[in-house]
């Protein structure tokens, strides 16, 4: 029985210097966006309360609460840079998973109080200033707009940042909302229609935390990556010659983007050193097709007992062949 690991050959040395620029290009793009997503939700609440909007409120909260994710994410980031070491073998990718666990909280703590004030003010309407509201709601227009513009080229290569830009991009149609909010109270004392909109605002929040802590918890759990088909990737390595089964196939993520995967490979009986062209070619496979970025393959010559559960994982291909 042959253990085969990847250990990040060094062979790969002349691409550090492109994956260093672009984890510093993400570090930076952090920080600017959260200057941005610091200073905008302080002026937005500022006016919010001399307006009397719960409406702006409510989206500048949510808007601050983006500035806290985007630091635990800016530190997350940052943690996650980290090499592997003896305690954590892994390294320390999955901080941006409890990351997202930690800010997930936060918006829920901002969603009740947002919830709280406006059946306040549905019991209790208050005059609302509809110009002050078309103000401070464009700053809000203006703010997320230029984070999806410093998001855009970092979302190009990571999954991450690609969730941080569609966060700022509907925080966008958020404010614009509020400005249309402000645009008819211009024209009719609609002042009921301000508490609505923050509660429309609350389910447009959680709706995208839901999706966020599913994705957490697949993480955690080490469930299959979505878009990953197990039985797919049996018979694509099964398709390899000298391959004559595939079993014990786990594929799980390390955080966003970082996928691992394991099995046991069943060969003829040979030498260790015959089996390295196959593990390359099996890992070229894995790589290309299904973007799994780190690997472990147990080679082996006798097949697992009937009573294994996940040895039988084969697919009807591999059963028919090798029965």
């Amino acid at each position: 029985m042959n253990d085969h690991h990847d250990h990040d050959s060094c062979a790969c040395g002349h691409q550090h210097g492109t994956i260093a620029e672009a984890t510093d290009s993400t570090g930076r793009t952090l920080l600017l966006t959260m200057g941005l997503n610091l200073l905008i939700p302080l002026c937005q609440i500022v006016g919010g309360v001399w307006a009397q909007s719960m409406a702006v409120v409510s989206d500048a909260i949510h808007n601050l609460s983006d500035f806290t994710s985007l630091t635990v994410a800016y530190f997350a980031h940052r943690l996650g840079r980290r090499n592997p070491s003896s305690e954590f073998t892994f390294g320390y990718r999955r901080a941006e998973v409890l990351a997202a666990l930690f800010n997930i909280s936060i918006l829920f703590g901002a969603c009740l109080f947002i919830l709280f004030e406006a059946a306040s003010r549905l019991r209790n309407p208050e005059p609302v200033s509809g110009g002050l509201v078309m103000i401070l709601a464009g700053i809000g227009i203006l703010g997320n707009g230029l984070s999806v513009l410093f998001l855009r080229k970092e979302a190009g290569h990571s999954l991450n940042m690609r969730g941080a830009m569609l966060h700022m991009l509907a925080d966008l149609m958020t404010s614009v909302v509020v400005l249309l909010n402000g645009f008819v109270l211009l024209y009719r004392p609609w002042y009921w229609l301000d508490p609505v909109l923050s509660v429309v605002i609350v389910g447009f929040i959680l709706k995208n935390s839901w999706s966020i802590l599913k994705q957490a918890a697949r993480i955690l759990m080490e469930g299959t990556p979505p878009g990953i088909d197990l039985t797919e990737m049996q018979r694509a390595l099964e398709a390899v010659p000298g391959v004559l089964s595939a079993h014990h196939l786990h594929v799980w993520s390390i955080g966003s983007g970082h996928l691992s995967f394991s099995c046991h490979i069943m060969v003829p009986d040979q030498a260790l050193s015959e089996t390295e062209p196959l593990d390359s070619k099996l890992r070229e496979i894995l790589a290309g097709r299904f973007n799994v970025s780190h690997a472990v393959f147990q080679f082996e010559q006798s097949a697992c007992g009937e009573n294994d559960i996940l040895c039988r994982m084969r697919g009807s291909r591999s059963g028919s062949a090798h029965a």
